[in-house]
């Protein structure tokens, strides 16, 4: 069985960052897959990507090149895992400002699970903010299944694991299992029917 590369794409760019916590929890979720799954990590506060501007259209320009080596790595991915902090009710717009530099196919018609990340009880409006507009000509394909983690600072950190920590662990693991078998599945329908020359952009 081939290995498979997932994407952690990390939207906080704080200093300490519960997504990046997390994220870094989800990555050794997935490494722990019976099934090979290697696993890519994206942290926005690191890569520093500026405003997407139309130069970003044209051959040798400055965030062209800037772009490249991320738009590579985040090709050789199958699928992702996006993790979007709540930022007074509303994704963050670094990371729709990342989803938006995304128009080179790097993410087209491959599976994504949504978690999203909240200091109270919110996270839900993220969710919906990016299965509205956060694909359009990406064309990243969001996973039925996302996740809500809300009062985040207070999950993940007690050993032994408290009982809710077990219950959102055992629902993380069932979505990222139909996302690394949906990634896996994908494949071989992208590399036969996908056309982003003809079809570039959503309606």
């Amino acid at each position: 069985m081939s290995e498979l590369k997932i994407g952690i794409i990390v939207g906080s760019i704080r200093e300490k960052s519960e997504s990046g916590r997390i994220g870094h929890y989800i990555k050794g979720l997935l490494e722990e897959f019976d099934s090979p799954v290697s696993v890519e990590y994206f942290a926005l506060r690191d890569l520093e990507v500026p405003l997407w501007h139309e130069g970003k259209w044209k051959s040798g320009s400055d965030i062209k090149a800037f772009w490249k080596p991320i738009s590579d790595r985040l090709k050789a991915c199958d699928g992702f895992v996006v993790i979007c902090p709540e930022w007074a009710g509303m994704a963050p717009p670094h990371l729709k400002n990342f989803l938006l530099m995304c128009d080179g196919g790097e993410l087209a018609h491959k599976p994504a699970q949504i978690v999203a990340i909240s200091s109270g009880t919110g996270g839900a409006y993220p969710v919906a903010e990016l299965r509205m507009s956060g694909y359009k000509n990406n064309f990243l394909w969001w996973m039925p299944d996302h996740m809500i983690l809300r009062q985040v600072e207070t999950l993940f950190t007690s050993d032994p694991a408290t009982e809710l920590d077990g219950i959102l662990t055992a629902r993380l693991v069932y979505g990222l299992t139909f996302l690394v078998e949906t990634a896996r599945a994908m494949a071989p329908v992208r590399q036969k029917h996908q056309n982003l020359k003809l079809y570039k952009n959503g309606m």
